[in-house]
């Protein structure tokens, strides 16, 4: 005799079934949507009319961290320049006659005119041999093995206390000995204007360099070595300082220089919180949001649950009360009527299959409700960036203009910096290569590859004929009527051509005694439009004389007019000529920098309302998208099959899409739809459905609502 089994232990947990989704039903989208709402109204309370200004407008404080920057790359490109310089002319040098040693210093120190002095060293024992020029402060320079990290260029100070950019090469002597050659350079500031003050300032903190009208006042001092203050304020005037380290470069590391500036600036230009805006969007999206909330629970979420109770009450066979949904709209209405008259088919066979009855259609559907909702939200979304705008009271500090006229400035200074490095390495090499066996046409190859900017070095004549070359061909154009503009012994910049997809721009040096021949480099497109890239300092151009651009830090048409866009900051400053060419040249940097752009209050709460609205129009599309796909789309199909159901098709299988509300609603119909095709399922009804199928109908109901 078989053991009876022992009976089973309740399971704690339920498997979830394979279709049910993990954030099924209608309550989750709505749930979701309210709480987005209401996290984008806390965004909006705590951001929309704030002001980030203290004692001062921020946009006058970004504005000396960038010019602090821009000084900070000048500075850095000056010494790279000045330690590159040496090196290239040493070589030069190196690869000529030999001559006696204080011949060649001379002809090295009348090569490049920015050294101020010049020493050799013996490399070994670090004693001088000769010098050239102002005393050069020989304390630390490099001895015995020298490697490339000593040769590194340093700072020291002259006998007045003045900083010198010290730089470093080495070079073979005549007698085979190596030398280390010595040179020293000013360490040269920015120009400064509007009142303020520039200051370089070392790893230990102290200030090695300084100009400016207040530059050496003891107030400022502090406030430039006291690296957790932006802002101080004496008497009626606040001083703003902005900070930016000397990037490192090739040849230039580890010198680990701060470059900061300080302006003054009139109390009045910080802007105080607007906290009536913040609290009123902020407000009306959370009103919006409980009343959107209130629709789709209204007209959604109670009637979708009331069907799903009502299905399962009819396809268990409770016929008795009539199908009753309260609020129902649209497929829900319908899927009512069909519940309504499935059940009178029921309740009377005899009565045959009923015609689908017309049922008059309501203009207000389900759809209606939720495109009424974003509407709702939409509404919200555009009329809060026109209520946060920028008003017209909200007026650029004069601050900001003079600070962009300075940048701009800046960026003229580049450009004739980098005009003036050309001219000066062409020079170099004109007088230190004529040394060489074969002169200047020997060494082209060699120097070209040193110079990034230089497109092409070729030597040429008078009249205009390439005599030698390196790099890319030359632009063909008419040189001799180009280069009649630069004189003998004088150095000068022209410009090739004044038409073509190109802008080509070249310097010209003469070589010997500057009647035959003269050494040209032409300059390559992206020469300029380094020097004109800065961070916020917005689009720049480079115009020749007649107004046509020729470079610029963004994409330009060759030769076009700039744009003359009005309403925003504009700012231009002439480019400063070289050696012949100073009145010729004509060029001008143009700087326009959208106000939009300036981290004022009014423009910083118009950008919080941009964002506070597209962050809500995303909860709406999120939430309402959520609710159309995973309940009205199947309703809708749902209802589908109901109506054609209630009008006497028994053969279509209704699937449930998922395991919710609604395909519950679904699984019910299905079961109503065996009932009708097949009588003998009517048969026992109390017996048979309240077994397998009423189990199957109260775990559906309990998973639909749980």
């Amino acid at each position: 005799m078989q053991a009876a089994s022992p009976a089973r232990r309740p399971r704690l947990f339920r498997r979830r079934r394979a279709d049910m989704p993990l954030l099924g039903g209608v309550r989750p989208p709505i749930a979701v949507l309210l709480t987005l709402l209401v996290a984008v109204s806390c965004l909006a309370l705590f951001t929309v009319g704030n002001s980030d200004d203290r004692a001062v407008s921020r946009a006058i404080v970004d504005s000396q961290g960038d010019i602090a920057a821009d000084s900070a790359r000048s500075l850095g490109t000056s010494i790279e320049a000045n330690s590159a310089g040496l090196r290239d002319a040493v070589a030069l040098l190196g690869r000529g006659r030999r001559k006696p040693l204080l011949d060649q210093l001379d002809s090295l120190a009348s090569a490049y005119g920015k050294w101020r002095g010049i020493a050799v060293l013996d490399a070994v024992s670090g004693r001088e041999l000769t010098s050239f020029g102002e005393p050069v402060p020989l304390k630390g320079a490099p001895r015995g093995d020298i490697d490339e990290d000593a040769l590194r260029p340093r700072l020291a100070a002259d006998g007045n206390g003045a900083a010198l950019v010290v730089s470093y090469a080495l070079f073979e002597g005549a007698d085979g000995k190596k030398q280390l050659v010595v040179s020293t350079g000013a360490l040269r500031l920015p120009n400064q204007s509007g009142g303020s003050n520039t200051y370089v300032v070392d790893a230990r903190g102290r200030i090695v360099a300084a100009s400016g009208p207040k530059a050496y006042d003891e107030e400022l001092w502090a406030a430039v070595q006291d690296r957790d203050v932006d802002v101080r304020r004496e008497g009626r005037q606040y001083y703003v300082v902005g900070r930016a380290e000397v990037p490192d470069s090739e040849h230039v590391k580890d010198l680990k220089l701060t470059m900061a500036t300080v302006a003054a600036v009139p109390v009045g230009t910080a802007v105080a919180d607007d906290r009536f805006t913040g609290l009123a969007a902020a407000g009306t999206l959370l009103a919006v949001g409980l009343l959107v909330t209130l629709l789709l629970v209204r007209y959604i979420q109670r009637p979708l649950l009331g069907l799903h109770q009502e299905a399962q009450r009819i396809a268990r066979g409770d016929l008795g009360d009539p199908v009753a949904v309260r609020a129902a709209r649209g497929e829900a209405r319908r899927i009512a009527n069909a519940l309504e008259s499935l059940r009178q088919q029921l309740l009377d066979r005899s009565a045959g299959f009923a015609p689908r009855t017309q049922q008059r259609r309501q203009r207000i559907g389900l759809r209606v409700i939720v495109l009424g909702c974003a509407a709702l939200i939409a509404a919200w979304a555009v009329a809060l960036p026109f209520a946060a705008s920028a008003r017209d009271d909200d007026q650029v500090p004069q601050q900001i203009g003079l600070d962009q006229q300075y940048r701009t400035q800046s960026a003229a200074d580049r450009v004739h910096g980098t005009l003036a490095q050309t001219v000066a390495d062409l020079s170099t090499i004109a007088q230190l290569a004529d040394n060489n066996k074969g002169g200047v046409a020997k060494v082209l190859d060699d120097q070209l590859p040193g110079h990034d900017n230089w497109g092409s070095l070729y030597l040429v004549d008078r009249e205009g004929k390439i005599l030698a070359r390196a790099g890319k061909t030359p632009l063909d154009t008419d040189r001799k009527a180009a280069l009649a503009q630069v004189k003998t012994n004088t150095p000068g910049v022209v410009q090739l051509n004044h038409s073509g997809k190109v802008p080509v721009v070249a310097a010209a040096v003469t070589v010997g005694d500057g009647s035959r021949q003269l050494l040209v480099s032409e300059l390559t497109p992206d020469a300029f439009n380094g020097v004109l890239t800065r961070s916020r300092l917005g689009r720049t151009w480079l115009v020749d004389a007649g107004g046509r651009i020729i470079a610029s830090n963004q994409g330009f048409i060759a030769f076009s007019s700039p744009p003359r866009p009005n309403g925003d900051i504009l700012a231009a400053a002439l480019v400063k000529g070289v050696a012949a060419t100073n009145d010729r040249l004509g060029w001008r940097v143009v700087t326009h920098k959208p106000t939009s752009w300036l981290r004022l209050a009014g423009y910083e709460s118009e950008r919080s309302a941009e964002l506070s609205a597209l962050l809500a129009v995303a909860a709406a599309v999120l939430g309402l998208g959520w609710l159309e796909l995973t309940v009205l789309r199947p309703l809708r199909a749902a209802g589908r099959s109901a109506g054609a159901l209630a009008s006497g098709e028994r053969t279509a299988v209704i699937y449930p899409v998922h395991q919710d509300e609604v395909g519950s609603v679904a699984r019910s119909l299905e079961l109503l739809r065996q009932q009708l095709a097949d009588p003998r399922r009517e048969t026992d009804h109390s017996t048979a459905h309240q077994g397998a199928d009423d189990t199957l109908l109260l775990e559906i109901d309990r998973e639909a609502t749980s």
